[in-house]
């Protein structure tokens, strides 16, 4: 009987110990959508224009073979 008190006791106290869904939902995504560190503000070198891309030989013969087609196509 001793025991059936006591793990009654331990039962209920345990209920009243567990918080409700919604804390426990609150606690789970706290902190969840906020980043870790600040956000850096935009960087500097975005405003810079781009530096010219020099051709290589495979674009060159792309534009080249290019040219070639529209000559012949217009030729006719």
């Amino acid at each position: 009987m001793k025991t059936a008190l006591f793990l009654g006791a331990l039962w209920t106290g345990r209920l009243l110990a567990q918080p409700s869904d919604e804390a426990l939902l609150r606690s789970s995504f706290e902190g969840m959508f906020e980043p870790p560190v600040p956000l850096p503000i935009a960087d500097v070198r975005a405003a810079e224009p781009m530096p010219p891309v020099p051709l290589d030989g495979g674009v060159v013969l792309l534009i080249l073979g290019g040219i070639a087609v529209a000559r012949t196509r217009l030729a006719r």
